[in-house]
């Protein structure tokens, strides 16, 4: 699903053909490959420029025939406000139009707020949950971040694995059910991340045991 070849070529040709090569679409891709480019100090764990990430989030939704543009433009920028500096509610109402704006405050994590904590992460999800789009957005961003759990360590992959087993997979599931036209995405969310959470659990767990017994060994 996700392109490994020019994908913000390919998306740049899929953006002109549905919504026109001056449409909003465009420039929110313009814009994230500007602010969130190596150049700028925006990297995946892989190195590469961070705007693929939101290239891809875009590109999913696209891929399930989820094609309304505002939802694209907010797909494309769902980070912005929470990573670049200057960037605010106003600023991308402006730039673009409030709903927009309005979609990515709904997916932006508020700084200060600690995510881990059981309440924070649910009341963050139930209030994405409450609205259709918002909640195509973070599946389609949570897919693209277990589906490149390779890049980061085994202590960051097994942490992420077990969040979205707590709490995503129960979103998706829920999400299913109160939005069905777009049921084959959060469908396939979670048909396609549980078993990656089930191979990382089995891992850590053989983990465990050889360091068990390691130790029971030089005891």
């Amino acid at each position: 699903m996700f392109l490994t070849q020019n994908p913000s070529q390919f998306l740049e040709r899929r953006l002109a053909i549905l919504y026109g090569v001056n449409s909003m679409a465009i420039r929110a891709l313009e814009l994230v490959k500007e602010e969130m480019c190596l150049e700028k100090g925006f990297a995946r764990d892989n190195g590469t420029d961070y705007y693929n990430h939101c290239v891809d989030v875009a590109n999913t939704l696209i891929s399930f025939c989820i094609k309304d543009e505002d939802t694209i433009c907010a797909a494309l920028l769902h980070d912005i406000i929470e990573d670049v500096k200057g960037y605010n509610e106003l600023v991308i109402s402006k730039m673009f139009n409030p709903n927009i704006a309005r979609l990515v405050m709904l997916v932006t994590k508020e700084h200060g707020v600690d995510y881990k904590q059981e309440e924070k992460i649910r009341e963050y999800l139930d209030h994405i949950m409450e609205d259709r789009e918002a909640s195509v957005i973070k599946t389609a961003d949570r897919m693209h971040n277990m589906m490149t759990l390779e890049e980061k360590s085994f202590k960051s992959r097994y942490a992420k694995a077990m969040e979205t087993k707590k709490y995503y997979l129960p979103f998706f599931k829920e999400c299913r059910y109160r939005y069905p036209r777009y049921e084959n995405l959060f469908y396939a969310a979670r048909s396609q991340i549980e078993p990656l959470i089930f191979h990382i659990e089995s891992f850590y767990g053989e983990i465990v045991r050889l360091k068990n017994e390691l130790k029971k060994k030089t005891a």
